[in-house]
């Protein structure tokens, strides 16, 4: 899989840019608020329809124009497709080689992408929203239904919590019912993930900081859900609300489920939030997305793109370079943004196509 060229018009503070992509590295240079995060938020949303920072699409547009336009050609198995989006204040519309997409699943899956950005390393120390957000982003990219089943549970949990938020009890069964099957399913999908995910995680921490360091992650719940049935899991959680129904009368929402469910990130069997240096999150965060790489090129039979946001500069040389070893033994494309060449390990990647930004003009590739 690969994006072999780019357009975008009034997108952020680029008004105007076209790119033919290296197949392997891109370097997107430049100094700091110059759009280089732009330029890769507009590839993600290329791929996902949403950003990977916590936005509004009035802040896409460019200031003073009515919309945005991103327009993507993607190689996959020998076929080229060209996808877009067009996004405005009021919503965005995707298309698939010039037609419009009526259902969402259409869109996804052309173009599979993991980010690795600052962000990601600051989850780990954050609050649980976080890494529930990494957590759900990560499912996304390796199941495209996984947004509808969030989005269900989402839906439903808004219109329990509005009852609760004025004392009424008639018709909360119902809602609550539908809160348990619908978060049991996510709960499953997210457990799942984690399951597959953590033995890669193992391994591939232990390549970056050696023998004797040992990493891990657990799907933190009120309802456990490993090795329970579906129907299990929705019945424990309709305990749980039964239990807590007089506290949810009294706060006015919904106290357990997914919303409210964390990842615990462990390293050497203790909390990484509190016992971890920062070096050991750096190489934790690190590990976890290489996994994500894994794991994905796993599912897929091909490794997504990756977006690796000035991500080169929180890490030493040592965790740099054995993180540039471990993307050129994998014939993936990646576009990394850097404010200098020399914090990246060029020699250690081969043939690259350097894009200069500056006040959100993409410069001609050298």
């Amino acid at each position: 899989m690969k994006l072999i060229k780019l357009q975008i018009h009034s997108f952020r503070n680029i008004r105007e840019a076209e790119l033919s992509p290296h197949e392997r590295f891109n370097i997107i240079v430049g100094n700091n608020a110059q759009g280089k995060t732009n330029l890769l938020e507009s590839i993600y949303l290329l791929g996902t329809m949403k950003s990977f920072r916590m936005t509004r699409n009035s802040d896409l547009v460019s200031y003073g124009v009515p919309y945005s336009l991103l327009k993507g050609w993607v190689r996959r198995d020998g076929i080229t497709r060209e996808i877009s989006l067009s996004i405005k204040d009021s919503g965005k519309r995707a298309f698939v080689d010039r037609k419009p997409v009526v259902r969402p699943a259409d869109f996804f899956g052309n173009l599979n992408m993991v980010v690795f950005s600052p962000e990601d390393i600051s989850m780990v120390r954050g609050l649980p929203e976080a890494r529930r957000r990494y957590l759900d982003r990560a499912i996304f990219s390796g199941d495209t239904g996984y947004l509808a089943i969030h989005h269900d549970y989402f839906k439903i949990l808004k219109n329990r919590n509005s009852l609760l938020k004025r004392g009424e009890k008639d018709g909360l069964g119902v809602w609550t019912r539908q809160l348990a099957e619908a978060g049991a399913l996510l709960m499953k999908k997210r457990d799942f993930f984690v399951a597959e995910i953590a033995g890669l995680l193992r391994e591939l921490y232990t390549g970056i900081a050696g023998q004797g360091e040992k990493a891990d992650i657990s799907y933190r719940s009120r309802v456990s859900t490993r090795e329970h049935t579906l129907i299990d899991v929705r019945d424990s959680l309709l305990g749980v609300f039964e239990s807590m129904a007089d506290d949810e009368f009294r706060r006015g929402t919904t106290l357990a489920g997914p919303h409210r469910d964390d990842l615990e990130f462990i390293l050497n069997g203790k909390p990484l939030n509190h016992h971890g240096s920062q070096g050991e999150q750096r190489s934790f965060v690190l590990a976890l997305k290489m996994a994500e790489i894994e794991y994905l090129k796993k599912k897929w039979g091909t490794p997504p793109v990756l977006l690796l946001d000035d991500m080169t500069s929180e890490l030493d040389r040592d965790r740099n370079g054995n993180f540039m070893a471990f993307l050129k033994e994998r014939e993936m494309q990646v576009f990394i943004t850097t404010t200098s060449l020399d914090n990246i390990r060029l020699g250690g990647i081969g043939s690259y196509t350097t894009f200069p930004v500056s006040n959100g003009r993409v410069l001609t590739e050298v």
